[in-house]
């Protein structure tokens, strides 16, 4: 009676099977000795963790645990207890959710309402092999996505002012207009466009956008900015058209924004990819797990790990006794490609392949604490088992790992890409030779006033462009209906893509990129950190290159 009565005084009623609930709760509490006045503590905590969470059910936020008006259920209070009762390991672990790319929401812009919707899966149809229509709406989307993050920096939003008469004049001073490629007819002098370079007829390439599409003559263009620029590639021009074709002066990559400014713009629902935050109330209690917690989570990360060389087994153990005292272990997380040269599929290249990945379970099973306890994350390389050639790809067969799946707790097998949310952070796996891909496909030599690294190039261009494969589909092919998994916008917190170059490790535009380098030459991995550091309500990332030695 006496809860009941407080449950009331705050404007709350107990269900018979609650009171039931909370009775144990009580009577826990003083088996372990607590103090009366501690016990009514954690009465109030509760009843205030329930009003919070009424407040953000009237909100709309559709939590999993709101209450139907004033009535505490069982399961309501279940939840609020069990919440109370974790550690920060349980936090950690609820901090960690992977997304695959073939179930992945798909961010949708409306050219004509200008607005932005998210798609979740299942809502639509998507199949590997999409109708013509698909591919069509795949570069919309791409052009889309880049025209309305054009159009909405300063220099290409025109300014009014109020003249001495009282009348609005528009003052272009400082400001530039995007001309659409059909309005160049008729018109001489120098214009700004935005469009994609596309190859209509073999080795004559044009710009094309929403509107048309004009030759191009880039053989005395002057490249302003870092990156590659590639067929398939949004690019910003200042040029001129004579005689039908568009002669190029200046050329450069799309202006780009940090993933704030990105979600301010999207909205911060239609972003939530993860389906994890259900409102801006729930996004700042993430914010307090991350800055509480964050600080014990870390992702070790391997790329080209050849299980077929006894010398990459040998060093994987050695890194794993390494880390086998951590708490809490660290997620660690293979790319492939997991053989030096590609199996074939007949029988004897099978049995050869899950003879490695049991090899590898060996290995790890030396170390109970990590086996038990620890988590494992398998990304493909190009060359790895499975439908492979056409991105994104998805992750090895089950059949190949079940030795593996069969010895260690915790293994997933991604696809390639895959999303990592970490509380309120975002970290895209990827692997693919992106430096040779872009250097062999490359359209003007890149500019060399910058670091001089191809791979800061590579990584700009994906960045710049928001897709992680802009390039001709003859080279990279892609399933139409789900290029969004590739996309990068708005920007993840981090990016790791591994490839066959050295280590690198640089931040643009608050994102950090980070290539492990191959592990098969030099050992080399890389040790992440979302949270290395933490200052006030700021955190701020650490990344570790690494050498097993």
């Amino acid at each position: 009676k006496c809860l009941t009565r407080i449950f009331k005084m705050h404007g709350l009623s107990l269900q018979a099977s609650a009171l039931d609930t909370l009775l144990d709760v009580v009577q826990r509490e003083a088996e372990v000795g607590r103090k009366k006045a501690d016990v009514n503590n954690v009465i109030f905590n509760i009843i205030d963790e329930i009003k919070d969470r009424r407040i953000q059910g009237g909100n709309g936020s559709g939590g999993r645990s709101s209450s139907v008006g004033n009535i505490v259920t069982s399961a309501l209070l279940e939840d609020v207890v069990s919440d109370f009762r974790r550690d920060s390991k349980d936090v950690s672990d609820d901090a960690v959710q992977l997304l695959d790319a073939f179930h992945m929401p798909r961010l949708d812009f409306d050219r004509m309402r200008k607005n932005f919707s998210l798609v979740p899966f299942g809502k639509e149809e998507r199949t590997l092999y999409g109708e013509a229509v698909a591919k069509v709406d795949m570069f919309n989307q791409r052009y889309a996505l880049i025209q309305q993050r054009i159009l909405r920096q300063d220099i290409f939003q025109p300014k009014l002012v109020t003249n001495s008469l009282g009348r609005s004049a528009q003052n272009n001073g400082g400001t530039h207009t995007i001309t659409p490629v059909e309005s160049l007819l008729g018109r001489s002098g120098r214009r700004f466009l935005l469009g994609m370079i596309v190859q209509v007829e073999e080795g004559k390439y044009y710009l094309e956008d929403h509107t048309a599409q004009v030759p191009l003559n880039f053989s005395e263009a002057s490249l302003l900015t870092d990156g590659f620029v590639t067929e398939n590639s949004v690019v910003l021009i200042e040029g001129e058209a004579i005689d039908g074709i568009l002669h190029v002066h200046n050329m450069g990559s799309p202006i780009v924004e940090n993933r704030l400014d990105s979600i301010k713009a999207i909205g911060l629902q239609n972003s939530d990819i993860f389906n994890s935050i259900g409102s801006l109330s729930e996004y700042e209690k993430l914010r307090e797990q991350e800055i509480e917690h964050g600080e014990d989570g870390m992702f070790v990360v391997l790329s080209d790990v050849y299980l077929d060389s006894p010398a990459v087994i040998e060093k994987i153990e050695r890194m794993l006794e390494g880390y086998s005292d951590f708490s809490p272990l660290p997620i660690f997380v293979f790319m492939g490609n997991f053989t030096s040269k590609p199996l074939s599929s007949a029988s004897e290249g099978t049995k050869a392949m899950i003879s490695y990945f049991e090899d590898l379970a060996n290995v790890i099973c030396k170390f109970p604490n990590v086996a038990n306890e620890g988590r494992f994350v398998f990304v493909p390389g190009p060359n790895d088992p499975g439908i492979t050639g056409v991105l994104p790809r998805g992750p090895i067969p089950n059949y190949f790992t079940s030795a593996l799946r069969s010895k260690v707790k915790n293994v997933t097998l991604a696809s390639n890409p895959c999303r990592m949310r970490f509380f309120t952070k975002e970290i895209v796996f990827f692997r693919d030779n992106l430096v040779s891909k872009m250097r062999r496909n490359c359209l003007i030599e890149p500019r060399q006033d910058s670091n001089g690294q191809l791979s800061s190039h590579a990584i700009k261009t994906v960045l710049d462009q928001g897709h992680l494969s802009p390039l001709p589909l003859s080279t990279s092919p892609i399933y139409w209906q789900h290029d969004h998994a590739l996309r990068l916008y708005p920007f993840p917190d981090a990016l790791i893509c591994g490839d066959r170059v050295e280590q690198y490790y640089e931040t643009y535009e608050e994102c950090d990129a980070i290539n492990p380098g191959p592990f098969s030459n030099g050992f080399n991995f890389v040790v992440y950190r979302p949270v290395g550091e933490v200052s006030g309500s700021q955190t701020k990332s650490d990344v570790e290159l690494c050498e097993v030695p």
